[in-house]
């Protein structure tokens, strides 16, 4: 897919979009055509940044399970049946 990342030299809004043939783009925000094509490097799996994006995930969940345990205890004291 032709995907490409613009800035608009008007109104400095970036965004991506999906270009198709000759089609000129349009900003979005103020409908200017008058656009910077950015450089988007390719990403890069390599063991080192999987490893980092695990870590990540799991500091993640670890901090959205402890949010879930407080939201269940505080349910559990306010509503006593």
């Amino acid at each position: 897919m032709p995907m490409f990342d613009f800035v608009c030299t008007s109104c400095q809004h970036a965004f991506e979009t999906l270009v198709r043939g000759s089609a000129v783009p349009a900003c979005p925000a103020c409908g200017s055509v008058t656009l910077e094509r950015q450089l988007a490097l390719p990403a890069i799996k390599t063991s080192g940044t999987q490893a980092k994006a695990m870590q990540a995930a799991k500091r993640r969940d670890k901090a959205q399970g402890a949010e879930r345990m407080h939201a269940q205890r505080q349910y559990e004291l306010s509503h006593d049946d």
